[in-house]
Parts: structure tokens; C-alpha cells; sequence
């Protein structure tokens, strides 16, 4: 499966002129650049879900919470209730991120590149209302 994963990441790179990076840990990653200098890193994961159906994880750091605190956490829940797509987690880093995850088979191109950019956008948009700063 991992060589499905791999291929698929390959194609939309190629087709949409995304220059993806593979970690070393398998995940790949691409910075989207934005208007005003702004950018966010994206990183694409491979994983299965509890049926063990494949996936694609797409995620992006919001912010690192250094002091966080219980509104701010009810800001980020109200703000889930907003989105069009994925939802705000809290990573074991005390990371907050934007993260969406689709099924693979039902996954096109085209799908996966609305999903990355809506993901991208959406994480930089938070960071820039959360702490004012491009840190990606």
C-alpha cells in the first residue's frame, strides 16, 4: 500500500508542480506560499484507519501552546464548529494543528489537492489570528 501512497504523491507533485519532500519518517511535506510572504508547511501521512481502510492524513502546526488556557481551548472547539473540512487537534507536543484525513480509494487529485491548500490556508489563517505571527 505504502508504494500506492508513494506513487499518488508523486503524480499530484508532478501535476500540480508541488515540490513535496519525504521525511524520514514516510511522511511527505510542502510548503504553500502565500500572499504577503506568509507560508505554512503541510505534512501528508499514510496511515490506516480502525478498519484498517488506508488513509491520507493532511496536517499543519497552528502554533506551539506554551501557556494555554481553558479559553483558549474553548476558542479552538468553537472555532471546529466553522469548519469546512478537518477539525483542530492538539498534538502530545502541545502543538495545535489543522488536520484532515481522507479514505484513499476515494481520493482523486483533485480531492487531494483542495483538501492540502484548504488545510494550508486554514492553518496560516489561525496562526495569524492566534498569535499574530507567520512561524511556519
Amino acid at each position: 500500500m505504502l508504494e500506492i501512497f508513494d506513487g499518488f504523491i508523486n503524480a499530484v507533485a508532478s501535476e500540480f508542480q508541488i515540490p513535496f519532500k519525504k521525511e524520514d519518517d514516510g511522511e511527505y511535506s510542502a510548503l504553500v506560499e502565500f500572499e504577503g510572504g506568509r507560508h505554512q508547511k503541510v505534512l501528508v501521512s499514510f496511515e490506516k484507519d480502525d478498519q484498517g481502510d488506508p488513509m491520507i492524513n493532511y496536517y499543519s502546526v497552528i502554533c506551539k501552546l506554551v501557556d494555554p488556557s481553558p479559553e483558549m481551548f474553548r476558542e479552538a472547539l468553537l472555532m471546529n464548529t466553522s469548519l469546512t473540512y478537518g477539525a483542530i487537534a492538539l498534538m502530545d507536543d502541545d502543538s495545535l494543528i489543522m488536520h484532515q484525513a481522507t479514505f484513499l480509494k476515494d481520493l482523486d487529485p483533485q480531492r487531494f489537492i483542495k483538501s492540502f491548500l484548504y488545510v494550508a490556508a486554514k492553518a496560516d489563517e489561525l496562526e495569524e489570528q492566534l498569535i499574530g505571527e507567520d512561524l511556519s
